[in-house]
């Protein structure tokens, strides 16, 4: 789960307008939730094209996120699934800090300064897939009903799925109807919540192929992939208590020169999805993973960030 402290630097005396915004991930067993963040924290995409100054590891677990992807994301080996702490207060919080160039700029607030960069501090925790197991089971369950407290006190949920799981969509969309019935009972003083459907694993070939067209990526992922997850969203979007995007983004990313190609090895293939690891650790390069973050916390979105 996120918790993002938005710095945007402005005004003629230097210091910083701070927004603040508390944002949730969840997701199923094997989404690829824990990838998703040590790839963010490692971040191997820096370059002078990349909308993206840095990201740095801001606290012991956020470097030990950073440990993890260098040790195993980057020797192509599978990063160890998160398991489900009975004590919600024990999970590991990691803190990244991510610096965009200023070229981007939010609407509704003053533009940057030439020159200035524009900082998203995050505190992310490691919620294990069985919370959101146990949520499609509707399980009476003290940790569940915990995890849950936290989470409908976000203004802003990333919904992590594995675009391979496409066969659990009735399931999910089922357990999504509870769960947003649930954070509907919670007041936000007057704020719209935002939800981030986001399709993980995005490098598989039926979903890369469509990546730089977006409607036709997302008419592909509503239509074929998960199209009673997106009716389910779209339906709750319709109350008008929040609003729904969708992400395409990779861990692992793509090779080759026409970049349709998944950089990945696959490990097992299941009704619940894939595994698998990085095929070329040298060519590493994720897509699409800050792209969902910032327009959880700014409402815009920019497609340099949805392609970086």
């Amino acid at each position: 789960m996120f918790k993002i402290n938005s710095i945007f630097n402005k005004g003629d005396d230097g210091k910083p307008k701070q927004a603040n915004s508390l944002i949730r991930i969840i997701g199923d067993r094997a989404s690829g939730k824990t990838a998703y963040m040590a790839a963010l924290a490692r971040w191997p995409n820096a370059n002078d094209s990349s909308p993206v100054q840095r990201v740095v590891a801001n606290n012991d677990d956020g470097k030990e996120l950073i440990r993890a992807a260098q040790n195993l994301l980057e020797q192509g080996l599978e990063l160890e699934q998160t398991k489900l702490n009975p004590n919600p207060n024990e999970i590991k919080d990691y803190a990244i800090g991510i610096t965009l160039k200023d070229q981007f700029s939010w609407r509704n607030m003053a533009s940057s300064n030439s020159g200035q960069l524009i900082d998203l501090n995050i505190n992310c925790k490691d919620y294990a897939g069985e919370f959101f197991s146990d949520l499609l089971s509707s399980q009476n369950d003290p940790v569940l009903d915990a995890y849950f407290t936290d989470c409908i006190a976000a203004q802003g949920i990333a919904l992590l799925i594995d675009g391979t799981s496409y066969q659990n969509d009735k399931k999910y969309a089922s357990g999504l109807t509870a769960f947003l019935d649930g954070i509907d009972n919670f007041d936000l003083a007057g704020e719209q919540r935002r939800i981030a459907f986001v399709i993980t694993k995005s490098e598989q070939p039926e979903l890369v192929i469509n990546r730089n067209d977006s409607k036709k990526a997302y008419d592909y992922v509503h239509s074929t992939r998960f199209p009673e997850v997106y009716k389910t969203l779209k339906s709750w979007q319709a109350r008008g208590t929040g609003k729904v995007d969708f992400f395409l983004v990779s861990s692992f990313g793509t090779i080759g020169s026409r970049g349709i190609e998944g950089n990945y090895r696959l490990l097992s293939r299941r009704q619940g999805g894939t595994q698998a690891v990085i095929k070329k650790t040298q060519l590493w390069r994720p897509f699409g993973l800050i792209a969902p973050l910032y327009w959880l916390c700014t409402g815009n979105r920019h497609k340099d960030l949805d392609k970086d």
